[in-house]
């Protein structure tokens, strides 16, 4: 009798959606600041919300998969969700660097805005379906810095041969200046620095930047990061998981990447400068880089837009997206300007 009672209860609680299901979520990022605690926290909201009946096991970076394969496991079941950043997928599809970064766009508020409000989630989700992947933004992040350099750059002709540490468009921009665009995991970068092996590198922000002693082996720290004005944490989940859930634990999860998404762009916010007196008493030079500097780097992100358009459909619909909307904010914030 006593096992025909627990049966019951078991069949009952599960029919109501009361057990826990567990999900495991690969991050392609280690215990980095702002982007751990963000996802820290939307699990543990989550958790919360759905009162415990969705959980994701979160894994640091290669934990359980390297961070280009993510994409491919969650879109064969492998594993259950990712964190991570769209531009890794973009060797599959070009058009999902756009929901990584748009070098030369906008400020957070306008790509969170244009995602939410002006069309560029649905793409994104269109243009993920084919790989049964349902994807959204959890965690605004912050303009990064221009990057780490060896040496002065002065002119657009001081790019030429360098060998860079950036990817995605970033990498295709500084190639048209004649610059080498490579890919080094973040742990060998400094000792790279430092040998010769690369002349510059991007990382993130000041707060992230710190953490890997940049400041040791590279003395010009410049500004702006034109190739990453705005950037998004990617939340992913395999379609048919997603589908799995209930709509209460489906909006759970959608309003804890809303959350994500204020508490990644305010906890960066107000940190950068402390880090950045800190460079400077190290003797690190941080500057902006001198407009012909940035108009060369901006005519060759045009090209590269436009050759990327030709090419591919999908990239041709998210740029003129995101422009579209970005058009009409950038009317407004200039009428606001009290500058």
């Amino acid at each position: 009798m006593k096992t025909t009672l627990i049966a019951a209860s078991v069949a009952a609680l599960a029919a109501s959606g009361a057990l826990a299901d567990s999900f495991t979520m690969q991050s392609a990022f280690p215990g980095l600041p702002v982007l751990d605690p963000t996802a820290q926290r939307f699990v543990e909201n989550v958790a919360t919300l759905t009162g415990g009946e969705v959980d994701f096991d979160y894994l640091l970076a290669g934990e359980l998969s390297p961070p280009t394969e993510i994409f491919d496991n969650v879109s064969v079941g492998a594993i259950d969700a990712g964190w991570s950043f769209a531009a890794y997928a973009a060797g599959k599809e070009p058009a999902a660097a756009l929901f990584g970064s748009v070098p030369f766009g906008g400020d957070p508020l306008s790509y969170i805005s244009w995602l939410h409000h002006g069309g560029g989630l649905e793409l994104w989700q269109e243009m993920y379906e084919p790989y049964n992947i349902v994807p959204m933004a959890c965690g605004v992040i912050l303009s990064e810095a221009g990057g780490w350099y060896t040496s002065e750059i002065n002119s657009p002709e001081d790019l030429q041969g360098l060998n860079i540490r950036i990817g995605g468009l970033g990498g295709e921009i500084l190639g048209r200046l004649g610059a080498n665009a490579t890919g080094i995991p973040v742990g060998e970068i400094s000792t790279s620095l430092e040998t010769g092996r690369l002349d510059a590198t991007e990382l993130s922000f000041p707060l992230v930047d710190v953490l890997l002693g940049f400041d040791e082996v590279a003395k010009n720290y410049y500004f702006p990061g034109w190739h990453q004005p705005a950037g998004f944490i990617e939340f992913y989940m395999n379609k048919d998981k997603w589908d799995s859930l209930t709509d209460q634990q489906r909006t759970a999860i959608e309003v804890s990447c809303a959350d994500a998404n204020l508490y990644a762009m305010g906890v960066a916010a107000g940190a950068q400068s402390e880090v950045l007196d800190q460079f400077r008493a190290n003797g690190v030079n941080v500057q902006r880089f001198p407009d012909s500097v940035l108009d060369a780097l901006r005519e060759a992100a045009d090209e590269v837009y436009a050759e990327n358009a030709e090419n591919d459909p999908m990239f041709r619909r998210v740029i003129e997206s995101y422009r579209a909307y970005a058009a009409a904010y950038n009317e407004y914030q200039a009428l606001s300007d009290l500058n």
